[in-house]
């Protein structure tokens, strides 16, 4: 929502510098079609993200089609598009206007600004105030607090602007403690430098606001969110830290949901997954309607069941920052989509919006969100992740079984999974009955048998001499020759 309102070349400019700094590289005509202008425009942009950071820069080269960067590694891409972000008149403006300036005349002097241009932008905030449903009939404004801190920490991300978050250091000192209890004790994880930036700065502002501007949660949000692992956590560990850094039940309910939207890595595959196993029942498994909302995202996009868990895990962090209907303001990189992406990205927003109105929420969706997840999905839908074929060897001897499996380990395709099993007859591997999935069998020559194979069981004879022509033909099974597909 707040990134309509933002200037569109200020928007261009983040995502182009975005992109440069991810990717390297960029297609102007792709870029331009994703952000609905001309090359012309584009090309505008990039050279004045050149002389913007023209130490930043270590290369620089554009032709007619591509432009290809490189950034001095020092400076993190959030640094750089906070430098952007702080060219945004309507952000600047904003900001002011939400810590309690509400004198145009004061704030257009402060910020440089012409009276045509402070009273463009007062109209546009007065649009964003009615969109939000906090404009009342007197030109008057009612912003929740939820809301209000959201934008705030949203603006203070965006712009690295944090007026509006008086910094103490006795309570960033109890924060960052807090952040470390909680990535001891919930299977290693780690929040990265920008989350944990993040999460500091919401407790400071719970610390700043708590006593004169109360938040406030429903019963049920703080049900749902007790009886989380996280929120017993973050309960204990504020009992043990030396400051106080939270003034009531309430603020432990939004420094909650500080730490429940943040991204956060692990670098242990196996407490990951442990991890993604709790906070999935948590948020998902315990609410049968938020299932059915998965299930139809899987049924309406077609979603392999390959792909089921790769889908789970790019759904639970969209749904997760919805508790409280604290999404809308999340901030986070730009997401763009091409055409064919639209169409997907439309068909999920359909799926949302009746489910929202089926089970009669008050979610509002955060369409940046919305657009990585669709991404995510896109991705799936193009690339079926086959499953592995199992290999056995059946061969008479140690030495040939050894030959086998190493001629098989360096010349198969990965989509095969060869069994350390040895077998010496072809009659003890080649029962169905206990596969159910695809696989080949190496039979030795000495020991093969006619007529045994089935639809799920291909056996190929070999002996020492032919096993490399034999791994060719294996292959051919996942990946049709070149003359094949041209026939």
């Amino acid at each position: 929502m707040l990134e309509r309102y933002i200037e569109k070349n200020i928007f261009r400019q983040v995502y182009l510098c975005q992109q440069l700094y991810q990717k390297k590289e960029i297609d102007l005509q792709t870029m331009a079609k994703r952000l609905k202008v001309c090359t012309i425009t584009i090309n505008n942009d990039l050279l004045v993200l050149n002389e913007l950071f023209n130490q930043e820069i270590t290369t620089f080269k554009k032709n007619r089609n591509i432009c290809k960067v490189s950034f001095d590694p020092t400076y993190p891409l959030l640094e750089l598009t906070q430098r952007i972000y702080r060219r945004s008149d309507f952000l600047r403006v904003l900001n002011d206007f939400l810590i309690g300036n509400t004198h145009w005349s004061e704030i257009a002097e402060k910020e440089f600004l012409s009276t045509s241009k402070i009273y463009q932008i007062r109209a546009n905030i007065f649009s964003f105030s009615e969109e939000l449903g906090c404009l009342q009939q007197n030109h008057s404004f009612a912003f929740s607090e939820k809301d209000l801190r959201n934008l705030f920490l949203a603006i203070a991300r965006y712009t690295g602007d944090r007026s509006a978050i008086p910094f103490n250091k006795v309570i960033a000192a109890a924060a960052e403690k807090l952040i470390d209890y909680v990535e001891e004790h919930f299977f290693a994880r780690y929040y990265p430098t920008n989350e944990r930036e993040l999460i500091i700065l919401g407790i400071q502002l719970s610390n700043q606001r708590a006593r004169h501007f109360p938040i406030l949660f429903s019963e049920k949000e703080k049900a749902s969110a007790r009886q989380t692992p996280l929120f017993k956590l973050l309960r204990e560990g504020i009992k043990n830290l030396d400051a106080t850094i939270c003034a009531n039940e309430d603020e432990l309910f939004y420094i909650y949901s500080l730490f429940n939207a943040r991204n956060y890595l692990c670098n242990n595959l196996e407490l990951l997954q442990k991890d993604f196993e709790v906070v999935y029942q948590n948020h998902i498994q315990r609410y049968p309607a938020i299932e059915e909302l998965l299930q139809e995202l899987r049924f309406s996009l077609s979603i392999s069941p390959e792909n089921e868990l790769l889908l789970k895990k790019a759904f639970l962090p969209f749904i997760r920052s919805t508790w409280a209907d604290m999404q809308l303001f999340q901030p986070d990189l730009i997401y763009l989509l091409d055409k064919e992406q639209q169409t997907l990205y439309q068909t999920i927003q359909t799926i949302l919006e009746k489910w929202s109105a089926a089970c009669q929420t008050t979610i509002h969706w955060n369409t940046n969100l919305i657009r990585k997840m669709t991404l995510i999905l896109d991705l799936l839908l193009r690339n079926t992740f086959d499953e592995k074929i199992e290999l056995y060897i059946v061969a008479p001897s140690d030495f040939n079984f050894l030959y086998y499996r190493k001629q098989l380990e360096s010349l198969l395709d990965d989509h095969f999974v060869i069994s350390n099993m040895i077998y010496n007859t072809l009659n003890e591997v080649v029962d169905d009955v206990f596969f159910c999935s695809k696989r080949v069998i190496v039979c030795d020559m000495a020991l093969y048998q006619t007529d045994l194979g089935s639809e799920n069981t291909l056996i190929f004879p070999v002996s020492l001499k032919t096993i490399d022509e034999t791994c060719n033909e294996i292959n051919q099974i996942v990946r049709p020759n070149e003359k094949g597909l041209k026939e």
